[in-house]
């Protein structure tokens, strides 16, 4: 009795077995078939439409893994080199390959250091290709797209006769016209040019780079620039600097190396010092205390001009700063590091 329910058992597991297989053999095989379509489908689709598009390069960045997209530019043939041709003769050169533009998007925790650092160019060909005059060079958006040459270098615009141009720079001009895939013919005034290895120095990189400007106190951004309520009427205004609060009587140093071109009371800005710097940039600082400089002395960096206080038209101890350039107010928190 045992061995024929044992038996009948066996029966019932190699049926179930049976009919339990097929469904999955079916399954297996439609799931290859699927595959095949599949394949056969984005082979099509790749010839067609093929990734990325036409007008994009990818380029691998083994630092992070990311994909950096480079526009496509049609260069102009290179004309045959003729035998004992010399330089200076206009056209391209193969002595310089041409600039390739690549677009890298920017990601969190990124900063314009660490963006050159990775992608192997200076801070100074970064923030210049970017940022203009170094305006919002401590400040990178998520999600912007920032220009990134393939060599270091500078955009210049042209300005004067092409050669003496380029032996400003100690370059020769077949050199330039090949990076910037240019003959002679298509140059004209005011043009940008790219200008390879060329990188400033002294007062221009600190401005392009964002060190020429420092915090001339400790203290907080209480008013930004712009837009604003006045203070004391509440009506719509527009703040041409940035209000630094501190205690009364806190010091205030100059932002940069220059010469005091103004020292005097006036009645919005209190008491307040004016200082002339480089390339058509002067600052102002208002509502002090104490003046502690005069006109006609040059300043350098970090020296004390004055006292925080609350002159003129002001509701409590601050400094009111201010970037002009050639006269016209411009944002102190695109110069700024650190404001807060």
């Amino acid at each position: 009795m045992a061995n024929m329910h044992s038996e009948r058992l066996k029966a019932y597991a190699r049926k179930a077995l049976r009919e339990g297989l097929l469904p999955i053999r079916r399954q297996v095989r439609s799931a290859a078939a699927l595959c095949f379509v599949v394949c056969a489908v984005l082979l099509v689709l790749n010839d067609l439409l093929p990734f990325p598009p036409p007008g994009e390069r990818i380029l691998y960045d083994p630092t992070d893994w990311s994909l950096l997209f480079s526009p496509r530019q049609p260069l102009p043939a290179r004309p045959p080199a003729l035998a004992g041709e010399g330089q200076g003769m206009g056209g391209l050169s193969s002595m310089q390959p041409p600039v390739e533009l690549l677009l890298y998007k920017v990601r969190p925790g990124d900063s314009m250091g660490t963006i050159a650092s990775k992608l192997g160019v200076s801070v100074d060909t970064l923030s210049s290709m970017n940022r203009v005059q170094g305006q919002g060079v401590h400040t990178v958006i998520v999600g912007e797209l920032l220009k990134v040459p393939s060599q270091d270098g500078i955009p210049v615009a042209l300005a004067g006769d092409f050669d003496a141009f380029c032996e400003k720079y100690k370059l020769v001009p077949d050199e330039v016209l090949s990076a910037n895939s240019l003959t002679r013919s298509d140059l004209h005034e005011g043009m940008v040019l790219f200008l390879p290895r060329v990188q400033h120095k002294g007062a221009e990189l600190a401005l392009i780079t964002g060190t020429l400007v420092a915090m001339p106190l400790r203290g907080y951004e209480s008013s930004p620039f712009g837009r604003r309520s006045d203070p004391i009427t509440g009506l719509p205004s527009r703040h041409t600097g940035v209000d630094i609060a501190a205690p009364m009587g806190s010091p205030i140093r100059s932002s940069t190396d220059g010469t005091v071109i103004t020292a005097r009371y006036d009645s919005m800005l209190g008491n307040y010092v004016e200082i002339r710097g480089f390339a058509g940039y002067s600052y102002v600082y208002g509502h002090m205390r104490v003046i502690r400089t005069s006109v006609g002395v040059h300043v350098n960096r970090g020296q004390l001009i004055g006292l925080v206080g609350d002159t003129g038209y002001a509701t409590g101890p601050h400094l009111h700063f201010e970037v002009r350039r050639y006269g016209v107010p411009l944002n102190p928190s695109n110069f700024l590091y650190g404001i807060r």
